[in-house]
C-alpha cells in the first residue's frame, strides 16, 4: 500500500480554520482522486500540513449531504442554505453528479 500522503489544496481561510480545529469536515466531489481517500489514510494540506482521515462520507448532492452533516463542522458561523450556494459556485452540477464527498479530518 502506497503510505504516501495525498495532496490536497485548500484556501487559506478553510485552511486555517482546519489548523485551529474549528473546521472537521472537508466537502469535495467525486473526482478519481477523491474517490480513492480511506479512513486511515494521511493527507497532506498544501504541500506542508499532514492530518489523518478519520472517515469518508459520500452522498448523490450536496443538499443531501446538508441533511447529514453539521454546517458548523464545514463552515464555522456559515448557515447551511449560505454553504449550499458556495458549494454550487465551486462546483456545477455536472461536477456534483460525480457524488458528494465529506472527508473527516483528525489533527
Amino acid at each position: 500500500m502506497n503510505t504516501k500522503p495525498k495532496t490536497l489544496w485548500i484556501k487559506r481561510q478553510f485552511l486555517e480554520e482546519i489548523l485551529d480545529g474549528r473546521k472537521t469536515v472537508e466537502v469535495r466531489v467525486g473526482y478519481r482522486n477523491i474517490q480513492e481517500l480511506k479512513p486511515g489514510m494521511k493527507l497532506l494540506l498544501n504541500e506542508k500540513h499532514e492530518i489523518g482521515i478519520k472517515d469518508v462520507r459520500r452522498y448523490p448532492t450536496f443538499s443531501e449531504m446538508l441533511e447529514h452533516e453539521e454546517a458548523e463542522r464545514i463552515v464555522s458561523g456559515m448557515p447551511k442554505d449560505e454553504i449550499l450556494r458556495v458549494l454550487r459556485n465551486l462546483y456545477p452540477p455536472f461536477k456534483e453528479k460525480l457524488g458528494v464527498f465529506v472527508i473527516e479530518l483528525e489533527l
